[in-house]
């Protein structure tokens, strides 16, 4: 899971989100989420592992040459392993 970068408290609406640090109790991407949901849904949700890879994969490729972009390709490797680890358990 990613670092913590806020501040926030998960709001009930995040279970099954990949966001959220479930275990700290707290939203790894948005300061608010209770506010992110005022209009019935997070534009931020993710619930699958894979869309999670999709979704680093895309910011590393967009990235602008020189970015510091080395904390979001360890995310990324992060993801990548539990998505592998998820498969060899489902075979």
């Amino acid at each position: 899971m990613a670092k913590r970068t806020t501040n926030s408290k998960i709001v009930p609406q995040c279970d099954g989100c990949c966001l959220p640090d479930f275990s700290e109790g707290y939203c790894t991407a948005f300061q608010d989420p209770s506010y992110q949901w005022r209009n019935g849904e997070c534009w931020g949700r993710c619930e699958s592992p894979r869309e999670m890879v999709r979704r680093l994969e895309d910011i590393v490729a967009y990235a602008k040459p020189g970015a510091s972009i080395a904390t979001i390709r360890r995310e990324l490797e992060d993801w990548q392993e539990t998505v592998r680890v998820l498969e060899a358990e489902a075979i």
